[in-house]
C-alpha cells in the first residue's frame, strides 16, 4: 500500500497557476487583474464609468442637500433667544450639533457638486460669500464661550445677512 501510494505522485503545483506581473498576464491574484474586465484603464481599480452608480449631474444629491441646510436654517433662528439669556453652552451645542453638518452641505451646493466633481475654486463669488458666512457663525460662537454675548448678538445679524447673500449667490 506504501508502494501503491508513493506511485501515483500529485500534479506539480505549479501546474494550474497563471502569473501575472502589474497586470500583465492572466493571473488573478495580481492586484491590477482584480478589476473588471470591461474596464479601459488597467490602473483603475473602480468600475467602467458607463456602469457607475454616482451621476455628478443627479438634482436628487442637491435635493437632499438643501433638505439638511433648511432643518439648519431653522436651527438658527433659534439662537438669538439662547444668546439673550446668555447661555453659553446651549448655543455652543446648537452650533456643534445640527450645524455640524452645515458647512460641508452648503459646500456642496457652492460648488455643484461633490469634490472632484464640483467647481472648488474657493476664489469665486460664491465660495467668497460662504466662507463670509462661516466665519460669522464662528464670530458669533467664540463670542458666546467667552461670555461677550453683546458681541455674539452684533454677529449674529451679520451672519444671517452672510447668509442671504449666500443664498442669493446660488439661487438657493
Amino acid at each position: 500500500a506504501v508502494l501503491v501510494g508513493s506511485l501515483a505522485m500529485p500534479a506539480p503545483a505549479s501546474a494550474g497557476l497563471k502569473y501575472s506581473v502589474f497586470g500583465f498576464g492572466e493571473g488573478t491574484s495580481d492586484a491590477y487583474n482584480q478589476i473588471d474586465a470591461d474596464q479601459p484603464n488597467p490602473y483603475n481599480v473602480f468600475s467602467n464609468p458607463k456602469d457607475k452608480i454616482y451621476v455628478q449631474d443627479n438634482p436628487e444629491y442637491i435635493a437632499k442637500k438643501k433638505i439638511a441646510c433648511d432643518e439648519s436654517f431653522k436651527r438658527l433662528q433659534e439662537l438669538p433667544p439662547l444668546i439673550k439669556t446668555r447661555q453659553a453652552e446651549n448655543v455652543k451645542s446648537l452650533l456643534t450639533l445640527q450645524l455640524g453638518s452645515l458647512r460641508s452641505n452648503m459646500e456642496y451646493i457652492t460648488a455643484n457638486g461633490s469634490p472632484g466633481y464640483g467647481d472648488y475654486d474657493q476664489s469665486g463669488p460664491k465660495w467668497v460669500k460662504a466662507n463670509k458666512f462661516f466665519q460669522k457663525i464662528v464670530d458669533v460662537k467664540v463670542a458666546a464661550e467667552s461670555k461677550t454675548f453683546d458681541l455674539a448678538a452684533d454677529e449674529y445679524p451679520k451672519a444671517m445677512a452672510a447668509l442671504a447673500e449666500w443664498k442669493a449667490a446660488v439661487k438657493y
